[in-house]
């Protein structure tokens, strides 16, 4: 059995609270508003050992558990309240490996420079952590905290470069941060339910963890996950009538700021397009006896790439860079004038340049692709104090 897209039923995900424990009850935060094929096949899996025919000419027999499927889903990122993640966040969380949530910083001084936060007390547990700060002239963008000063006077946090001075005058907001997480490889998994009013027309899922998810931003275009989710187990369910609710977030607005892509602000080139595909291979712990009692899925590596599309009018200013460059870069992902928690940004902390497509010409300016990767080795750039989970990370996405 096999079935494709459901449009006009409703997707729940939540994270489960062990393996084995499939979710039952679902609110409308636990919606989601995908689009993809989403139902596996409904098959059983054969025993690992020889069948017995007890009988001359009797036929094989199958034993085993339903086998887990694999689903494909898309959305567009909505938005969040405060520093309480989605669902949408979680997913991602599950592929990188560690989500962080701290208060914002608030206040801070008119000495402020694009590099540096000027504040009456600062706190080392920012280090890692991106926050949204308001810019002179107008817009927000996210910087990331690489060190915090507690022992000057203002206190002081280092930050990755934002395109003007900040704006004294706003609020620095917190963020929720997302960062590549090398340790942290079991990861609680999900269920996901397909609600229909059709007799067993409704689909139950759980024991699913996230092996791959691409995040893309456009310009003029919005930001949009494409994941795939292996599950181990699934059930048909009966006549789960989709009732109506107000869905309970908005959808991130296009990218149509200048210089939202890049945070030096040069004239010479500019983005099109920012691809962070992110590749967990999971491998399935055969288990009988732990607490759980049943199998789980763990992560056995996990690989981040980052490709732009560049048009520069200038191809050497700062479009082209040789392979094998390593370096930090920051991306916005959605308009410095966007709303409030409407934001995207993503901070490359430690990643090496691994291939650069041959120029094309587009009439007068030029087209190029990049490719980056992350390393694997330590992030040289962040202070090593305070308690953050995100700290010392080599590739980090925050939500502000």
């Amino acid at each position: 059995m096999a079935a494709g897209p459901i449009k006009l039923g409703r997707s729940y995900i939540k994270q489960q609270a062990a393996w084995g424990t499939k979710l039952t009850s679902f609110a409308d935060a636990d919606a989601i508003d995908v689009q993809g094929t989403f139902i596996p096949n409904g098959t059983q899996e054969a025993l690992g050992q020889p069948v017995q025919r007890p009988a001359f000419g009797a036929s094989p027999k199958q034993g085993g558990s339903k086998a887990g499927g694999t689903v494909n889903l898309t959305w567009v990122m909505t938005d969040f309240t405060g520093t309480t993640d989605t669902v949408e966040h979680q997913l991602i969380e599950d592929a990188l490996g560690t989500l962080q949530a701290v208060a914002g910083i608030g206040t801070i001084d008119n000495t402020s420079i694009a590099t540096r936060l000027d504040m009456t007390t600062g706190d080392a547990d920012w280090i890692g952590q991106g926050f949204l700060v308001g810019l002179t002239g107008g817009g927000k963008q996210i910087a990331w905290v690489k060190d915090v000063d507690t022992v000057s006077t203002p206190n002081e946090a280092d930050i990755t470069t934002v395109a003007a001075t900040p704006d004294s005058a706003v609020s620095v907001e917190a963020t929720i941060t997302i960062a590549l997480d090398e340790t942290n490889l079991a990861n609680l998994p999900f269920t996901m339910q397909f609600q229909s009013p059709s007799t067993n027309g409704a689909f139950r899922l759980w024991d699913g963890r996230v092996s791959s998810l691409t995040i893309t931003s456009n310009a003029k275009g919005q930001v949009t996950c494409a994941a795939t989710m292996v599950f181990l187990d699934w059930e048909s369910v009966d006549s789960l009538t989709a009732g109506p609710f107000a869905f309970p977030r908005t959808q991130v607005g296009p990218n149509i700021n200048a210089n939202s892509y890049n945070e030096t602000g040069t004239a010479s080139f500019c983005f099109g397009e920012l691809s962070i595909a992110i590749t967990q291979q999971l491998t399935e712990a055969l288990c009988n006896g732990s607490d759980q009692g049943v199998s789980q899925l763990v992560t056995a590596d996990r690989t981040v790439v980052i490709t732009e599309r560049v048009v520069a009018s200038d191809l050497y200013a700062e479009a082209y860079q040789a392979p094998g460059t390593v370096g930090e870069r920051t991306w916005g992902l959605t308009s410095q004038g966007a709303t409030a928690k409407h934001h995207v940004a993503c901070y490359g902390a430690n990643i090496q340049l691994a291939a650069v497509s041959n120029p094309v010409d587009l009439g007068g300016i030029w087209g190029i692709e990049r490719q980056w990767e992350v390393l694997s080795e330590l992030n040289p750039h962040d202070g090593t104090g305070g308690a953050s989970t995100t700290k010392a990370t080599n590739f980090r996405i925050s939500f502000g």
